[in-house]
């Protein structure tokens, strides 16, 4: 398979509506995904929510969405990791991830998130580049626990 990769933050509408397009249709089973998605959008226009975007080829196939976390100073919280199941076990997952770790890194000291329980694969991403889990929680819903992941982060002066 030939493929050329292009990673980029996103900077227009146009990218915005593929990114809100992409994750609507890899939905992960969580309730009210439909209006999160909606939210995400407005963040995103907004400048909340910050994302990078992986293509292969032109096409939008991996996306991370991060915030600053809402109750946690200099903590920021990733909200969304994709990568589509075409383009899954190259390393797409671990580049975004560091991206996120790397963007503005003096301005936070942990990076935060959650991942649904039975996503063991996702979980083994995260873990492979440095995070913990912290605890679990009902997040969602009562039925379904949600992991909770941290990177404390260390200062690095050049």
């Amino acid at each position: 398979m030939v493929f050329s990769y292009s990673f980029n933050s996103v900077q227009s509408s146009r990218e915005i509506r593929d990114t809100i397009d992409f994750i609507a249709g890899l939905e992960l089973e969580y309730p009210k995904y439909d209006e999160w998605v909606q939210r995400v959008e407005a963040e995103l226009f907004s400048g909340y929510k910050s994302a990078a975007l992986a293509y292969s080829d032109g096409v939008l196939v991996g996306d991370i969405i991060w915030q600053p976390h809402k109750q946690i100073k200099r903590a920021r919280e990733i909200k969304n990791l994709r990568v589509s199941p075409l383009v899954r076990r190259r390393g797409l997952a671990r580049f975004l991830l560091k991206q996120v770790e790397c963007d503005g890194s003096s301005e936070f000291d942990m990076l935060i998130s959650d991942i649904r329980e039975g996503q063991d694969e996702t979980l083994s991403v995260f873990q492979e580049v440095g995070y913990s889990v912290a605890g679990r929680s009902n997040l969602y819903e009562s039925v379904r626990q949600e992991i909770i992941v941290v990177k404390k982060l260390e200062s690095i002066s050049l």
